[in-house]
């Protein structure tokens, strides 16, 4: 009697032909996820480079657009100064209020003018070389206002009580205005009475940059009742190594700013800042041309300043190159003293 018919198996051949086509399947797959996420990472990338370059342009144009002594019923007040380090015309160099904007040229390393004596507290080696840096002095809002006139130049003021307190806090560097004339100094104490808000300064030097004299008005006409009191804040704008790692462990250049405290990080992946100012040279209010901040005679004459900045992806996404994505996003922005 014959046996049944034995179940036939793959041949060697076959099993090899199967692992081929399963393995270029697999091959298949692998580069499939891999193109996949390659496309996801520079697409990520692609929307991060776009973020980074209108954060950075935003908080510019911000910054930039309320810079210097405001229009005040259509004038713009003459500014005297009482602080330390300057005169009464010419007041210390970061806090020249009647030029709303400043800068400084970055090229390899070297700032013009130099950052040495700028009282910004900038140490040049710490920042990005050849990239600019961007000075804005505003008068912040809201302000207070004299609730009874000065007897005198070196009289005590009294104010409407503020909203925030810690801006009139102790060494605060404050503009009285009544849109006629201006003054800038450093008050010493503050605190409420039954007659308002009280303010007082003095001659010490401490805290820096203090006051030559406690005079506010110079032409003999007191400050009346309705005058505007406000703070002054100076900040600067500038590119240094920040405090995040990309997918590489490598350490991205960011945009900062910094007041009188430490600086802060604004926007990470910004690798440069350049800037040219615009500049009324004849003051018939219309721009001759843009310059460089090195090449700017008097900041007082700027109407408005281009800027251009460099955003990256931050992480490494794509092939070319170093595969960090770059962009530059660039703007110009009017001051709106000048357009009142």
């Amino acid at each position: 009697m014959k046996r049944g018919g034995q179940a036939q198996g793959f041949t060697l051949i076959e099993l090899l032909l199967a692992l081929a086509l399963s393995a270029m399947l697999a091959l298949g797959a692998a580069e499939l996820f891999d193109a996949t996420q390659r496309s996801y990472r520079l697409s990520q990338g692609q929307a991060r480079l776009q973020e980074n370059g209108r954060f950075a342009l935003a908080f510019l144009m911000e910054a930039v657009q309320p810079a210097g002594l405001s229009a005040c019923e259509g004038l713009t007040p003459s500014l005297r100064s009482t602080l330390r380090g300057g005169t009464a015309t010419a007041p210390p160099a970061p806090y020249n209020l009647a030029a709303g904007l400043g800068g400084y040229d970055g090229e390899e390393g070297e700032f013009s003018p130099s950052l040495q004596n700028s009282g910004l507290g900038l140490v040049a080696g710490a920042l990005a070389p050849s990239s600019d840096v961007l000075v804005t002095r505003t008068l912040q809002e809201p302000g207070l206002r004299l609730v009874s006139a000065m007897p005198q130049a070196s009289a005590v003021l009294f104010t409407e009580p503020p909203t925030d307190p810690e801006v009139f806090s102790p060494g605060a560097l404050l503009v009285l205005s009544d849109c006629r004339r201006a003054t800038l100094f450093q008050m010493q104490g503050a605190g409420v009475t039954g007659r308002g808000f009280r303010i007082t300064r003095t001659r010490e030097a401490q805290p820096a940059p203090g006051n030559f004299t406690t005079e506010l008005y110079f032409d003999g006409s007191p400050f009346e009742a309705g005058a505007m009191l406000q703070a002054a804040s100076v900040k600067s704008f500038f590119i240094a190594p920040g405090a995040g790692g990309n997918n590489r462990d490598a350490r991205p250049l960011a945009l900062f700013q910094k007041g009188g405290g430490a600086a802060e990080e604004l926007v990470e992946g910004i690798e440069d800042l350049q800037l040219r100012f615009a500049v009324d040279e004849n003051g018939d209010g219309v721009p001759e041309r843009y310059l460089t901040a090195g090449a700017v005679a008097d900041f007082a004459t700027v109407r408005a300043v281009e800027i251009s900045v460099l955003a990256t992806s931050v992480d490494v996404v794509g092939q070319d190159g170093d595969g960090v994505l770059r962009r530059r996003f660039t703007t110009t922005v009017t001051l709106r003293r000048h357009g009142s």
